[in-house]
């Protein structure tokens, strides 16, 4: 028994040793500010379609990597796109060989959570993404490529796989989206409503051949309640110029009947009978196309 415990004790501090010698190697080889330069090339090379910056990097005891405020800022200046992360930290798996670290992200009101795998070909898999209260308000840029106001706190669970320095839509992945207390702007008025109430709403998603399919979506609000599939189409290019093609259902709620005076009867007799408004929505997300479907 004695001999058993001197040697696990001889093994852990074998294990201290050497973490705090890689920890060590790790300064001395890569002085701050070439690290930073070195981590900036890094993140260019998955994200080949963004400038970024890191304003500081610092190592944390004992292997963990602190990055604070990365921006990344799209190459193509019509986009608008610019993404501020305020905290990142990556730590390696001393189970993972060296190509397993966990993610976790401090950015527009909550703290998200990834665990990222690379592999020898150039590939790279992030098997669990965790996104926690993201509140979309906190979004400029969605605003700027919607053209109209979108709040609500976004979370999200599912997997990605990709190829390093190719775009991110070129990728495989899939998930669940929820959204809660959530407003949607419209650009034109759906039964005399300027703004989409959202209090609850999910839909599965699936990402491939730069697509992202929609399935089971359903909301809930103060108006309307509806359920919705369909897909998004040519995630290549910027957000306000990707294509939709959906199509749902819309069931009214007391709160529209009651102030909907010309439309009341009709609405009355559709809740009435449990019946839904089928609709269809097409044209891109800057410019959206909305009809009722006969």
């Amino acid at each position: 028994m004695t001999f058993l415990q001197n040697t696990f004790w001889r093994w852990s501090l074998y294990g201290i040793y050497a973490l705090l010698l890689v920890a060590i190697l790790l300064y001395l080889r890569f002085p701050t500010q070439k690290f930073k330069t070195f981590c900036a090339q890094v993140v260019s090379q998955h994200f080949s379609g963004y400038e970024n910056s890191i304003e500081s990097l610092r190592y944390q005891f004992p292997l963990t990597l602190v990055a604070n405020n990365l921006r990344l800022q799209a190459n193509n200046q019509a986009a608008k796109d610019v993404i501020d992360l305020p905290k990142v930290t990556l730590t390696p798996s001393l189970s993972g060989k060296g190509k397993t670290f966990s993610i976790s992200i401090t950015a527009y009101g909550g703290t998200h959570q990834a665990t990222l795998v690379l592999d020898a070909h150039n590939t790279f898999t992030l098997p669990k993404i965790e996104i926690n209260g993201l509140d979309l308000a906190k979004l400029p840029w969605l605003q700027a490529q919607t053209g109209r106001a979108i709040t609500g706190l976004l979370t999200a669970q599912g997997s990605y796989s990709g190829q390093s320095g190719q775009d991110i839509s070129k990728g495989t992945g899939q998930g669940t989206v929820s959204v809660k207390n959530g407003t949607f702007e419209l650009l034109e008025p759906i039964l005399s409503l300027k703004n989409i109430d959202v209090a609850s709403g999910e839909t599965l998603i699936k990402l491939q051949e730069q697509k992202m399919l929609l399935t089971k979506g359903k909301f809930s609000g103060k108006e309307l309640a509806g359920t919705f599939s369909g897909q998004i189409d040519s995630l290549g290019v910027n957000l306000a110029a990707m294509q939709l093609d959906v199509k749902g259902a819309l069931a009214p709620l007391p709160a529209l009947i009651k102030k909907n005076g010309l439309a009341q009867p009709v609405l009355q007799q559709l809740q009435k009978n449990h019946a839904t408004l089928p609709f269809q929505l097409q044209g891109t997300i800057g410019k959206p196309v909305f009809r009722f479907d006969s």
